[in-house]
């Protein structure tokens, strides 16, 4: 074989390793809209947008009967006493509330976060809680451009942690951990999953300890 022949051949099988390791980037990378967090239709732009949702899901925790989560929006905060400074002096967010058996409702806030790339709780209330109110550093929810497998941490008063658990199933549903603090306490390590047009469909608890 001539040279020449011989470097066409490898620059042909270079072309071919890069285009291969392109397509697998990108079917191992995802964008996650904020439509996906509330269940409504999404128009497929890749921006992060609070739109106009007034939306239902039902998802159970642990055995328990499915929970009816509504969530609508977006209200604006009279003022701005976290540390989102891309909202400026108010912030724009959704309202979600539930009912726990036994414990009433549960009435929180979401807004995009200061990095951009999660929903984060500014606000929530809660028969057992009370009234608490966050920062806006963490994340409840991942936004943005992610990948299978990835796990990101974020400074807020107890650090959160995400990892995308699966990305991307058959049913174009997500399903992510989520733990804040240490994660030893019920209810602060769980995994979560969202699917298109429906929003939450399932948790399940992976510390179950009072």
């Amino acid at each position: 074989m001539k040279p020449s022949q011989q470097i066409y051949l490898l620059l042909f099988f270079l072309a071919v390793s890069i285009q291969t390791a392109c397509a697998n980037d990108a079917q191992q990378k995802r964008f996650i809209p904020v439509e996906l967090f509330t269940g409504a239709k999404w128009d497929g732009t890749h921006q992060l947008t609070l739109n106009p949702v007034s939306t239902t899901t039902c998802a159970p925790y642990d055995g328990r009967p499915c929970s009816n989560f509504y969530i609508s929006g977006p209200l604006k905060t009279t003022e701005n006493n976290t540390q989102i400074k891309w909202a400026g002096s108010e912030i724009s967010y959704y309202r979600r509330t539930f009912t726990i058996p036994h414990r009433g409702e549960v009435i929180s806030f979401f807004t995009i976060n200061d990095s951009k790339d999660g929903l984060v709780r500014i606000y929530d209330k809660r028969q057992q809680w009370g009234v608490r109110k966050y920062d806006g550093l963490g994340s409840k929810f991942p936004l943005g451009y992610w990948r299978q497998g990835e796990v990101r941490t974020y400074p807020s008063r107890r650090p959160t942690k995400i990892e995308i658990i699966e990305l991307d199933d058959p049913n174009h549903c997500l399903t992510f951990r989520w733990v804040v603090g240490q994660g030893k306490k019920s209810n602060q390590d769980n995994n979560y999953t969202f699917c298109p047009n429906r929003g939450l469909t399932k948790i399940t608890p992976n510390n179950k300890s009072k």
